[in-house]
């Protein structure tokens, strides 16, 4: 999917009616490297109160886009630069987002007052442009901070530094007067050259309606040149004034797929170049610029992550099953009390009875037990024939010991099974390498292939709530053990959903009071959505204080023994 400038117009009229008015509750990055920004108390007519939500801002991507949505912000250590933009915009209030006519450029506007009255302003500004992709942060028209910074010797057209005015990217210029025009469209030999020399004449004008101008345009194909080029730059100026009307306003997309229901194409006004493919209206370029990051990273990353992650998810179902298959056969060994009874009550009938008994026989009934049918060794008389059934009864009570520690680790490793196979289901690319030595450990044998030096491990999720207090999420075993042992004090909260595999959240209290009761429902909702019965409305959720978690011995990451729980209802699908 292609952008341009009047996509990215509409785009900051669509934010600018989502977020103006809201606070900014945090700045950093989200899980997946792209900036956010975090805004509470949005207002809608149907609210009964502030809503909160965060502007994803992929400016290094192709293409480089924004989107709204609920994520939050990652645990971890946030650039230099972003640290300061923390710091600047934190707590200023978004009063404007509005786009830079002819250019892939958003400009966030933010102000805050003083306790005295003295209003503060910031900018932040968003270049969504191709391979150059930037994200600036201003105050009186001076760069605060920046992604990038590059100097005059890094780049003749402009330069962006710290501590220097901002100087914003070049528009394009016409290359073509209407002469020079002309005869680059005598001499296209295709729609694609036409397109091409029109964009050279009407440089504002974006690629996709230069495109869409020809392929509309077919009437002026008798018309001699120079009649061609003064026709085509006057449709292409009052289609651009078309373009930026459509922009400004909360009207339908034109959105066109391929036979795969992927988007080749949207914009604000019809393509005529894509008349062929499926043609839809929405009203959302936001969610369309969702759907296609969406897909972009499917493609990317999909097809080699999803089919280690089946065949992970298939190592963890055979391992399973030969666990089951044990574990049943220990049960039939350890339950079968009354056969190891049967024993020695046969070895004791032997001696009691044993004078009775003719030598060489090869059964014995005895009077106490008409039922019952002793099988013996005809070469054994009595005696050593009792003593073998005592030895078959003593063998069989010392192995009990050892086959009940045997079920118990069994049982410990399929519950290990379990949280690892739900883990497989939610890993992101970077986690499945963590799973698959988790299994060759449970296993028992050395790793099968080494997790990639460069892959970028995700931080645990951190919830920043409205009374101060913190929540974090561990969404694999490594970021479990990471929130529970590493960030989690030990009078924090600890939660997690009882008896099936989910991730550990914690609840750190405000600064200086305890932890209300929309606190400890927000970390237990948090739980339920993060466990294997995400899909219940009602989840059981244990939690206590961390200090009362501990590491199982010889266990995968993340699994522990907790005591002292008290219990909660979690619901997944709450906005708490």
């Amino acid at each position: 999917m292609t952008t341009d400038w009047i996509l990215i117009r509409r785009a900051a009229a669509e934010l600018d009616r989502a977020l103006a008015g809201g606070r900014v509750v945090d700045v950093g990055l989200l899980d997946d490297g792209r900036i956010g920004l975090r805004l509470g108390g949005l207002r809608r007519a149907s609210d009964q109160g502030g809503r909160t939500a965060t502007l994803a801002i992929d400016a290094f991507s192709s293409p480089p886009i924004v989107t709204l949505d609920d994520a939050e912000l990652a645990v971890g250590v946030d650039p230099g630069w972003l640290r300061s933009a923390t710091a600047t915009l934190r707590g200023t209030r978004l009063t404007e987002v509005r786009a830079r006519p002819g250019d892939r450029v958003l400009v966030l506007a933010f102000a805050t007052a003083s306790r005295f009255g003295v209003e503060t302003a910031s900018r932040l500004v968003v270049e969504l442009v191709p391979r150059y992709g930037n994200v600036v942060l201003l105050r009186d028209r001076v760069v605060v901070a920046a992604a990038k910074q590059f100097s005059p010797a890094d780049n003749e057209a402009r330069s962006v530094q710290v501590g220097l005015p901002y100087e914003a990217p070049p528009l394009p210029q016409p290359t073509l007067d209407l002469a020079a025009f002309a005869a680059a469209l005598e001499a296209a030999g295709d729609a694609s050259a036409r397109a091409r020399a029109l964009g050279g004449y009407v440089p504002e004008l974006p690629r996709l309606l230069a495109a869409s101008l020809v392929a509309a345009s077919a009437d002026l194909i008798e018309l001699d040149a120079a009649a061609q080029a003064a026709s085509l730059g006057e449709r292409a100026r009052t289609l651009l004034a078309q373009a930026e009307r459509a922009a400004e306003e909360p009207g339908e997309l034109h959105v066109y797929r391929d036979d795969s229901a992927a988007i080749v194409a949207a914009h604000v006004v019809p393509l005529a170049q894509y008349a062929a493919l499926a043609h839809a209206r929405v009203s959302s370029l936001l969610e369309v610029f969702a759907e296609e990051r969406t897909a972009t990273l499917r493609a990317r990353r999909g097809d080699a992550t999803e089919r280690r992650r089946t065949t992970l998810l298939a190592r963890i179902v055979k391992r399973a099953a030969a666990v089951d298959g044990e574990l049943a056969a220990l049960a039939a060994r350890i339950v079968d009390d009354a056969a190891r009874d049967r024993l020695r009550q046969i070895g004791d009938a032997l001696f009691t009875y044993g004078h009775e008994i003719a030598a060489g026989a090869v059964a014995y009934i005895a009077p106490t037990d008409p039922a019952l049918t002793i099988v013996l060794d005809p070469e054994l008389d009595a005696k050593e024939n009792a003593q073998r059934y005592y030895a078959r009864y003593r063998k069989a009570a010392d192995a009990l010991p050892h086959l009940e520690r045997r079920r118990e680790a069994l049982v410990t490793r399929r519950r290990a099974l379990d949280v690892l196979a739900f883990e497989a289901e939610r890993a992101d690319s970077p986690t499945i390498p963590e799973l698959e030595a988790d299994l060759d450990a449970l296993e028992g044998r050395p790793p099968q292939r080494a997790p990639a030096a460069s892959a970028r491990r995700r931080p645990p999720l951190r919830v920043e709530r409205p009374s101060g207090a913190r929540i974090y999420v561990g969404r694999s075993p490594r970021e479990n053990a990471e929130v529970t042992f590493r960030i989690a004090k030990p009078d924090d909260l600890w939660f997690h959903a009882r008896g099936i595999p989910g991730s550990h959240v914690v609840l750190q209290a405000p600064p200086g009071s305890d932890p209300g009761d929309d606190d400890l429902d927000a970390a237990a909702n948090l739980a339920a959505a993060h466990s294997k019965a995400r899909a219940a409305p009602r989840v059981e959720i244990d939690y206590t204080e961390r200090k009362h978690v501990r590491k199982q011995r010889d266990g995968a990451p993340g699994l522990v023994w907790y005591t002292n729980a008290r219990t909660r209802i979690g619901r997944p699908t709450s906005d708490s």
